[in-house]
């Protein structure tokens, strides 16, 4: 009697134990089809043309350059201070991996008008939702490295004159390699992207602080120099003050403290900061072995106007003063 008890139990957990596998079955089953079926979040591109006026181009130019598109999506030259990017430009950029936090390898894509390998077959409402939603020509969520959430906040009219810009890059045959993301980050890039619902438009430059807030978010700035956790999410209270460390053919290198305390920015004048960007943007000649160097793009950076980089130092003076000492060339990478 007690071993038919036994042997009638034992069948009954077994048949539980099957039936909660298929429902995780089910369930497991259920949820990769709800995200990579119905993820990323995207609407279809706008029907809309950036044209070619001059001086849409001129702007597309400019932005293009100081808000990191040339730079990022061309190869950089690191024998040279803070590595200026190479001919052909748009075409080749580095791949970035774990050096820089990538979980894996991502690798930018070609931005010429190439019609094989780059942007020459995209309408400019499939490079508009990519640059500002982060999904793909083939729908295809794009890994954040690409700033998109950054970049939602460009205007219209800033997003549609950069694509006037990249169209007149001249045509230059490279495919990058396909980003290879470790999981979990590979199922979690399908959840980022989120839609516009709207038009977008820029602050107006009378307004210092959303102004200045505008061109520190689109250009990277904020990015870069607010302190992230090991998840590169920004830790709250360390706004601006950097200490993000990037390793790559530039050596090992510190994002600075920008807030306005003595071990940042200090009481360094207008003139002063914008001295900075002239000095370094100029560096001429190669370095000698074992200089340091920086990844920070000095050379494009240094094409902004006095105007829009007077207004960056306006606002970064009115950032909460943080005190931290940054050792921006460290001789050890952090464990």
């Amino acid at each position: 009697m007690a071993r038919g008890f036994r042997t009638f139990m034992s069948a009954m957990l077994k048949k539980i134990a099957l039936s909660l596998l298929a429902v995780l079955v089910v369930a497991v089953l259920g949820l990769s089809a709800f995200v990579f079926g119905a993820r990323p979040l995207k609407r279809e591109p706008l029907q809309i043309s950036a044209g070619n006026n001059p001086e849409r181009i001129a702007r597309g130019e400019y932005l293009a350059y100081t808000i990191g598109c040339v730079d990022c999506h061309s190869e950089r030259d690191f024998k040279r201070y803070a590595g200026p990017p190479k001919s052909p430009l748009g075409a080749h950029g580095d791949c970035f991996d774990k050096g820089v936090g990538v979980p894996g390898v991502v690798c930018p894509p070609n931005i010429t008008s190439d019609k094989e390998t780059g942007l020459g077959n995209w309408t400019d409402g499939e490079i508009l939702r990519a640059m500002r939603e982060g999904v793909s020509r083939d729908g295809r969520p794009l890994f954040p490295l690409m700033p998109y959430g950054d970049l939602r906040t460009l205007s219209d009219e800033d997003a549609l004159s950069i694509i006037a810009f990249l169209r007149t890059l001249p045509a230059a045959s490279y495919k990058a390699p396909a980003p290879k993301l470790e999981f979990p980050m590979s199922v979690i890039v399908r959840l980022i992207p989120q839609p516009l619902t709207g038009p977008v438009q820029a602050p107006p430059k009378t307004d210092v602080a959303a102004y200045g807030k505008y061109l520190t978010t689109t250009k990277g700035c904020a990015f870069c120099h607010t302190t992230l956790d090991a998840q590169m999410q920004p830790i709250p209270g360390r706004e601006w003050a950097g200490d993000n460390e990037m390793r790559g053919p530039w050596g090992i290198a510190r994002s600075a403290n920008l807030t306005p305390h003595a071990t940042g920015l200090g009481d360094r004048t207008k003139e002063n900061f914008i001295g900075l960007f002239r000095a370094f943007g100029n560096v001429e000649g190669e370095l000698q072995p074992g200089s340091h160097n920086t990844v920070m793009p000095w050379p494009v950076y240094n094409k902004m106007t006095d105007e829009d980089l007077g207004i960056i130092d306006d606002y970064l003076k009115m950032q909460k003063p943080i005190d931290h000492v940054v050792d921006k060339f460290p001789t050890k990478p952090r464990v």
